[in-house]
C-alpha cells in the first residue's frame, strides 16, 4: 500500500474517532444542561403541586423527545431513499413470492376445479398454489417482534441512564456505566449459556472494585443515580444478547430460506438485509413509541402544569430549554451513525482503545464543563475502574479468538465489534 493512501487511510479514522468522541461529549452536556434547565423552571413552579427531585427535570419526557428525534432522523433517511428501508430483505422476498402467486393462479384455479369435479372432501386451500419450500418464504411478524425486544431493552435502558445523569455528575454516572461489561457477562451466562475463560471474568473484578471505589469517594453519590445506573447496565447487557440472538436467528433463516431463491434473487435478498444503522433506526422508532405512555404517565401532570404556566405568562423564555433538549437528541442519533461507520474501519482491539478512551473524554469534559469536585479517592477508583474495563475488552479479545480456528478470526472479530458497539 503506498505511504500516503496509508496515511490518507489513518486520518480518516483518526477523523471518526475525534468526530465520535466531539458527538458523544457534546450528548452529554447538552443532556445535562437540559435536564437542570428543565429542573429551574419545574422548581420554580413547584408550589403549584408538590414534585419529588427526581421528577422535577422530566428525564422520561426528555428521553422519549429524544427518541422521537432520532426516529424522525431515521424516517426522513427511509422517505428520501437515502437508505433503504428496514427489512427490506423480507419486503423483497414477499415480492418474489407474490409474483409467483400469480403467475401459478391460473394453474390452480385448473387444480380447483379438477378437485371439485373429482368430489374430493377437502376444501381448497391457498397453500395449494404455492409449493412447501415458497410457502415458508411469506414475511412474517417474527422480525417486527424480534426488533421490539431489542427495542424493551434499549427503551428502558436509555431511560434509566438519563434518570442517573439527572440525579448525578456525568464524570460518576459514566464511571457507574463502566460495570456494564459485569452484567453482560451474567447475562450472557445465564441467557447463552456462554462460559467464558476465567481470566476474562477475573479481569472484571478491578472494574467491580474500582467503580465502589469511587462511589465511595464521591461527596456527590445518589442511590437513585446508583440504581438506575445499574439498571441501565442491565438493560443494556440485555439488549445485547437479544441482538446477538435475533442476529444468529435471522442468518438461520436466510439460510434455510436461499434454495427458494435462484441466483439472482438470493444476491438481491443479501444485498438489501437490515445494516446495524438501520436496525438501530427501527429500534430507536419501537422505542420512542414505547416512550410515550410512560412519559404521560409518569410526567404528563408536570408538562401540562408547565404548559399552562408558560401559555400564560408574558416571558416565554423556553429557547435555551428547548435547543438544549433537541440538540442533544439530534447528538444521540448523530453519534451511533459515526460508531457504526467506525466499526467498519478498525480492528476490534483498536475499538477497545478507542472506547476506553472515549469513555475517559467524558467523564473529564463533564468535570471541566460542570466544575465538578472530584476526591483522591473517586479519581484512584474511577481509574481502576475504567482501566478494568479496557483490560476485559483486551482479555475477552485474546481469549475468545484463541479458541477459535483461523477461518473463524473474521467472524470473530465482527462479533467483537458488535459487542462492543453495545457498550458505548
Amino acid at each position: 500500500m503506498p505511504i500516503h493512501t496509508h496515511l490518507r487511510k489513518n486520518c480518516r479514522v483518526l477523523s471518526l474517532f475525534g468526530l465520535w468522541y466531539a458527538l458523544n461529549v457534546a450528548y452529554n452536556i447538552t443532556n445535562k444542561w437540559a435536564l437542570e434547565e428543565v429542573r429551574l423552571k419545574v422548581q420554580a413552579k413547584e408550589h403549584d403541586m408538590e414534585i419529588s427531585h427526581l421528577s422535577s427535570a422530566l428525564p422520561l419526557t426528555i428521553g422519549c423527545i429524544q427518541f422521537g428525534i432520532g426516529a424522525l432522523y431515521a424516517c426522513t433517511l427511509w422517505i428520501l431513499r437515502l437508505r433503504p428501508l428496514p427489512h427490506a430483505d423480507e419486503l423483497s422476498r414477499g415480492i418474489t413470492v407474490l409474483i409467483r402467486y400469480t403467475k401459478q393462479l391460473g394453474h390452480g384455479i385448473v387444480r380447483m376445479l379438477s378437485t371439485m369435479q373429482s368430489q374430493q372432501t377437502e376444501s381448497f386451500r391457498w397453500s395449494a398454489l404455492t409449493s412447501p419450500r415458497e410457502h415458508n418464504n411469506v414475511a412474517s411478524s417474527v422480525v417486527l417482534r424480534d426488533t421490539s425486544k431489542i427495542a424493551f431493552h434499549h427503551t428502558f435502558g436509555q431511560l434509566c441512564t438519563i434518570i442517573s445523569l439527572s440525579t448525578n455528575s456525568i464524570s460518576l454516572a459514566h464511571v457507574i456505566k463502566a460495570m456494564e461489561p459485569f452484567f453482560s457477562a451474567i447475562a450472557s451466562w445465564l441467557v447463552l449459556g456462554q462460559v467464558m475463560n476465567i481470566r476474562v471474568y477475573a479481569s472484571l473484578l478491578p472494574v467491580v472494585g474500582g467503580v465502589i471505589m469511587a462511589c465511595a469517594g464521591s461527596p456527590e453519590f445518589s442511590w437513585v443515580s446508583f440504581w438506575a445506573g445499574m439498571g441501565s447496565n442491565a438493560f443494556f447487557a440485555m439488549r445485547g444478547v437479544v441482538s446477538k440472538t435475533v442476529m444468529e436467528k435471522s442468518s438461520q433463516r436466510s439460510r434455510s430460506n436461499s434454495d427458494a431463491f435462484d441466483e439472482g434473487e438470493e444476491e438481491l435478498m443479501h444485498s438489501t438485509q437490515i445494516s446495524p444503522a438501520n436496525l438501530f433506526g427501527a429500534v430507536t422508532c419501537v422505542s420512542f413509541l414505547l416512550s410515550i405512555p410512560l412519559a404521560l404517565i409518569t410526567e404528563g401532570s408536570i408538562v401540562r402544569m408547565l404548559t399552562k404556566h408558560f401559555a400564560e405568562s408574558e416571558t416565554k423564555d423556553l429557547s435555551h430549554t428547548l435547543i438544549y433538549i433537541f440538540s442533544s437528541g439530534a447528538f444521540h442519533y448523530l453519534n451511533n451513525e459515526v460508531m457504526y461507520v467506525t466499526l467498519s474501519k478498525v480492528h476490534p482491539i483498536t475499538l477497545a482503545v478507542g472506547n476506553t478512551a472515549k469513555r475517559v473524554f467524558i467523564i473529564v469534559a463533564g468535570i471541566l464543563v460542570f466544575s465538578t469536585p472530584v476526591t483522591v479517592q473517586t479519581s484512584i477508583g474511577s481509574t481502576i475502574g475504567i482501566g478494568g474495563v479496557f483490560v476485559y475488552s483486551l482479555m475477552k479479545q485474546w481469549y475468545g479468538e484463541s479458541r477459535q480456528h483461523i477461518t473463524n478470526e473474521a467472524k470473530v472479530g465482527e462479533e467483537s465489534k458488535t459487542e462492543l458497539a453495545l457498550h458505548t
